[in-house]
């Protein structure tokens, strides 16, 4: 499986180097599941920071507190030239058009370029989020142990990470609506869920 060009320029212009879609693997949270981490509560070990809008430099701000995060919590892996590897979740649908195909999310695996802007270029297009200085996205480290979520609110911008997703009821619980109940998804995401689900419910066991 493959991103549409669309989306392939849109990383490129981001920064990000794209090295494939990995299969749907019942040891990884689907990206559905993974990008409702944001209901789990800081009690529960959920941490990261928050800018507010009005904040001067806000973008680069944001691009070196994510970066920040990102080194801290152990999203990134070494990859080529010992450059920051980890997964973005990206829908893959080829035809994006109102009467196109519905969503389909998956894990890519990319590499952080020696020029990106997460905030800035990422947000704007989309592929990041929904306008420059406004992240929307969801990110895991390649073992599948860390978490990293962007999103905007009414007072402020900001990232967030949680380690080992599988020990969440919340996320446990997502898994289960999507898998069970929420028939407007894709086939192949809803069956993703259900594998999880029973794969970490075994571990857990």
């Amino acid at each position: 499986m493959d991103v549409a060009e669309e989306a392939l320029e849109k990383l490129i212009a981001a920064g990000l180097v794209f090295h494939g879609v990995l299969e749907t693997r019942d040891d990884l949270p689907p990206v559905n599941v993974a990008s409702y981490m944001g209901h789990v509560g800081p009690d529960s070990g959920r941490h990261g920071f928050v800018l507010a809008h009005e904040e001067k430099d806000l973008g680069s701000r944001f691009n070196v507190e994510w970066e920040r995060l990102a080194r801290d919590s152990g999203l990134f892996s070494p990859g080529a030239g010992g450059r920051p590897e980890f997964l973005l979740g990206v829908d893959v649908a080829q035809d994006t058009s109102v009467d196109g195909e519905s969503q389909s999310w998956r894990w890519a695996r990319v590499t952080l370029s020696d020029h990106w802007d997460i905030a800035g270029v990422g947000c704007e297009n989309g592929i990041l989020g929904a306008g420059a200085n406004n992240p929307a996205f969801i990110m895991m480290s390649l073992d599948g142990d860390i978490l990293v979520h962007g999103a905007s609110w009414q007072d402020g911008i900001g990232a967030s990470a949680v380690s080992h997703p599988a020990r969440f009821e919340e996320l446990r619980d997502h898994a289960g609506r999507i898998a069970f109940a929420f028939d407007w998804l894709e086939p192949e995401t809803r069956e993703w869920a259900e594998r999880w689900l029973a794969h970490v419910t075994a571990d857990l066991g």
